[in-house]
Order: C-alpha cells, then structure tokens, then sequence
C-alpha cells in the first residue's frame, strides 16, 4: 500500500549571495505578497484594522498622544504606536529605527517599511549584527542597499559603531527588530495559513465583475431567420435596401426591448423550419451564470478562516445584519469588545513594551511610561443601566 505524499507550500529563508542577506522565501517578496493579499481582500483589511485599533485601544491620553517623537519626520507618540501595532498585526513582527545623541540617549525613533528590511550575515554564536535596508528586493542593487546597526543600547558598543562610521555625523543609528516568531529569521504573517482564502475572497469579486462586466449576463438573444435573401450582390442597389432594413429592423427591437436597462441585445440570422411567427423569430433572455448559493458558501466559508487568523476576530465586530445583537442595551457588543480585548492581550503587550522600551532611554520622555486606553470601560459594561 503506498502512501502519497503532498508537499506543502512552505516560506524559505535562503541566504542571497548576491545581496548578503537571508532572503524572505525563494523570491525575496513574502512581505510585500502577504501585504497585497491582504489589502485585496475586505475581509483582511477590515480585520486588521480594527485588530490594530484593539491594540492601541483609544490611545495613550490627549498629553501622551501628542507628543512628537521625531521631530525631523514630525511623528507623534500614537503615529508611531499606529505603525508599530499594523506591522505587528500584519507581519507578525516590525523594525524600528533609532537615532541617539552624542550622550548615547535616544534622540528620535519611527518605524521602517517591514518590506524594506532583511536580516544580514550571521557570526559563528548565530548574531546578525546588521539590518540590511533596502526598498527593492526582488532585483536589488548593491548600492542600494544600507547596512545599519542592531539595536544595542551599551555605551561601548555605540563608541565603537560611531568610531567605525568616522563619527556622529555619519552615523546611522541602529533597528530595533521584533520577531514574534522567535525560533524564524523572520515572522510570518498572520495571514499565512489562510493566503490562500485571502486570495480566493479577492478572486471571487473579481469573478462576479467579469461576469457582468464583459459576459452575457443581462443580454437579450434575439435570433431571426436570415434578413437579406440570398443570391442579392453586395454592394448592389437592392443589398443595399435590404441591409437598411435590416439595421432599422435591429434599431426597433432593442428600442422596443429597452436595451439601456439590461446588458445588452444580440442578434444572430439562421434559417428555421416551418412558416409559423414563432418559428421565424425567437427571443430569449440569457441567465446570470453566478451560482448565488456557491458564492455564498465559499464566500461565509473563506471569511470565517480569515476572521480566526486575526485572534478570533467575532465576526459582529466587523459587520453584522443581526438586530439581537444591539438588544438588551448592546450587551452582545459589548461582550464581543471585551473578549476580543482579551484575545489581544499579547500583541498589545509587546506593543506597549516597545514603545516603554524606547521612551525609557529617551533624551526627553524617560520618565514617561504609557499603557493603552480601554475600548470600553469595564464599569459600563458590568452597568450598562
């Protein structure tokens, strides 16, 4: 008896030569493909923005908020925590870049395009100790490509850095890399396991609008036994007659047909038997070929995996047509709120630690330590009267 074997498609990370850098997947372009496949579905989309809205909650407080942490590219506190929280949401993992001032405190910080960043050469205890930087990496060009520090804070490892890049003026600082999958180089996204239902939701809208679009869908098939006689010569006086008719024949039935509200009208002559009406002209409506029920499945079916790759997203938190869930003072709301709170507990927790992190050793805000506002008060929910 044998066993077959199906391989599963599965995320490499090779070393590039040609650019020194571990590559995410054969192509180099998981991030942005993981991207893409999320902005082209509505689910996705819609699910990952309200996951990074659980995350940062209702901000840090109006004087939090607005405190600008880089001033250079005027990022404020909740900008950068909005840019963090998407990465963490969407890759699974983010890469921030720090600047410091010559009294090694932290001068600025803003998050880099997940996309942009790879991870370089590692040493023999298994460090990389550069991020390799660039914006395109599926034909990248080694002039293009800016090697930058790993983030460590240690006074001496920062002299040395600076020594290295002939002082302060040329230095680069360094990237802070988060990797919520610890044991990869590099995370992968939350929409890994269900790419492929990301794809199909986009495919199916794409489907249905060729469908009507360019297909038949709406048309109206009128089918007439041949208008011009055979034997007449084209070009001559009684073709020409018989071809005006035959335009003006056309003309009428779409008018009379109302063509502007339906797809369309097609007309095609072919001899029928018999000398009945009925048996010298026909029409007939074309159908629709989307199967509404299928679509419908698959649809329901693709957007329920989607929704539980974003942590069990409840589905009424995106949108529902179900009036008992704003009964009883919208307690099912409320307690969708609560629990999904919950189920971001830890994509929120790094969130907050990072951003705790960086302000610590901040030349102005180390003094500051930021938690999340909640989404809904737990006082009002436990008394919604």
């Amino acid at each position: 008896m044998k066993t077959l074997l199906i391989e599963v498609w599965k995320r490499l990370t090779p070393w590039s030569k040609s650019a020194d850098v571990y590559a995410n997947d054969v192509d180099n372009g998981y991030p942005e493909r993981m991207d893409r496949l999320i902005n082209n579905s509505v689910t996705a989309k819609s699910a990952a923005s309200i996951m990074v809205q659980y995350l940062i909650g209702k901000g840090f407080g109006p004087d939090a908020d607005s405190i600008v942490i880089n001033k250079a590219k005027n990022i404020k506190l909740i900008d950068f925590a909005d840019d963090v929280a998407d990465d963490l949401v969407k890759q699974r993992g983010v890469f921030v870049h720090i600047n410091y001032n010559a009294l090694y405190q932290i001068a600025d910080f803003s998050v880099l395009p997940f996309e942009w960043c790879r991870i370089g050469k590692k040493d023999s205890t298994d460090y990389a100790g550069k991020i390799a930087v660039c914006k395109e990496w599926l034909k990248p060009k080694r002039n293009e490509i800016e090697l930058i520090d790993v983030y460590n804070p240690r006074k001496k490892v920062i002299d040395a850095q600076v020594e290295k890049a002939s002082g302060w003026e040329h230095y680069k600082g360094q990237v802070l890399y988060i990797n919520m999958d610890t044991k990869l180089i590099y995370p992968l996204s939350r929409i890994d396991s269900v790419a492929e239902d990301c794809d199909s939701e986009a495919q199916a809208s794409v489907y249905k609008n060729r469908l009507l679009r360019k297909g038949f869908f709406g048309n109206t098939l009128v089918v007439t036994r041949p208008l011009i006689a055979e034997g007449l010569e084209p070009g001559s006086q009684p073709h020409q007659e018989a071809e005006s008719e035959r335009e003006a024949f056309q003309k009428a039935i779409k008018e009379s047909l109302g063509a502007e509200n339906t797809g369309g009208v097609l007309c095609l002559e072919m001899d029928f038997a018999g000398e009945k009406l009925e048996d010298a002209i026909l029409i007939k409506q074309i159908e629709s070929k989307i199967d509404d029920e299928l679509f419908n499945y698959t649809e329901t079916s693709v957007r329920e995996n989607i929704l539980v790759a974003f942590n069990n997203l409840p589905s009424g938190l995106i949108k529902t047509n179900d009036s008992s869930l704003f009964g009883n003072s919208g307690e099912a709301i409320r307690e969708m709120k609560r629990t999904y709170w919950e189920n971001t507990f830890k994509e929120r927790a790094l969130l907050t630690s990072v951003i705790n992190r960086l302000l610590a050793k901040s030349q102005d805000y180390s003094s500051l330590k930021v938690e999340p506002i909640k989404l809904i008060d737990d006082a009002a929910f436990n008394n919604p009267e």
